[in-house]
């Protein structure tokens, strides 16, 4: 019983860091209706990001968010430009042939610019845990967790709070109509897609004193967070939230039970019997028809 709490924990913390991927998939998805497969590349570009930061600045990797979330808003913008944009308006397999290719260019200009050797952003906290009578919390995980909720409620507040939150919502009703009413769905999508990959390198950020900064760090981060996203529901923010959670869980409470290997087992399986059951997502929806 004590394994199987002890990783209860250990998952859900995992976990909100596919959360976090998840969320900025979600957003992007939700505006543009476009899968960004090339999450798990931005989070290893915020992951180098952080090391190059804390190469100039000698900062620890926590300080270094408001350095990094400037780098990836500026590294998205500019990526966004030159390989979103000049297909907005094609629609059909276009964005999915974009994605795909992106995510392989990125990881191969990491390739080119870095040498294979795997570095590290150096933390006082990395094997700091906090106890809870027999139970231990991982400190570099819980920060991450709690970042992870004050960025989605962040989301949360800039979507229902603000007129660019109605803008944005707007847009992925009908960005035609978003267009009649003078919104600027340009802007919308520009913004949008730059919240995602803000979120997939801050994501990349929190990880930095867990994991080996390499250019292949981001292989299992490329695809389980989609999994999460298509767990919980396309466009649906709470389902990118739980469906991230639900799978570090499985992920975690497998690898503990049965062997580490079959982890990833255990969210294929999870993910066909939800999608069997439920092709739309634990919290999706159907399309509004007139």
């Amino acid at each position: 019983m004590w394994i199987f709490i002890q990783s209860l924990i250990n998952g859900l913390l995992a976990g909100g860091v596919y959360a976090l991927i998840g969320v900025g998939i979600t957003i992007v998805f939700g505006v543009m209706k476009i899968v960004n497969f090339a999450a798990g590349a931005y989070l290893v570009w915020g992951m180098y990001f952080t090391y190059l930061w804390y190469q100039v600045t000698g900062l620890n990797a926590y300080l270094l968010i408001p350095l990094v979330a400037m780098t990836m808003i500026i590294f998205g913008f500019a990526t966004f430009k030159l390989t979103i944009k000049p297909v907005l308006n094609t629609g059909g397999t276009a964005f999915i042939l974009v994605t795909v290719g992106l995510s392989f260019l990125l990881q191969n200009l990491i390739e080119v610019f870095f040498d294979p050797t795997p570095r590290t952003v150096p933390s006082s906290i990395k094997l700091s845990s906090l106890q809870i009578g027999s139970f231990s919390i991982g400190l570099p995980r819980l920060i991450a967790f709690a970042a992870m909720l004050v960025l989605v409620l962040f989301v949360n507040l800039l979507l229902n709070k603000t007129l660019f939150g109605r803008a944005m919502k707007a847009t992925s009703e009908s960005s035609v109509i978003a267009r009649m009413l003078g919104i600027n769905t340009d802007r919308t999508y520009t913004i949008a897609f730059i919240i995602g990959i803000t979120f997939a390198g801050l994501a990349g950020l929190l990880i930095t004193p867990l994991y080996y900064v390499t250019a292949t760090s981001g292989k299992i981060f490329s695809t389980v967070p989609l999994m999460a996203v298509v767990l919980g529901g396309l466009g649906n923010i709470k389902g990118a939230l739980i469906g991230g959670l639900l799978v570090g869980v499985v992920e975690a409470v497998v690898g503990s039970q049965l062997s580490p290997d079959l982890g990833p087992v255990g969210i294929t399986l999870l993910f066909l019997v939800v999608v069997y059951l439920k092709p739309k997502g634990l919290f999706g929806k159907g399309e509004r028809t007139a």
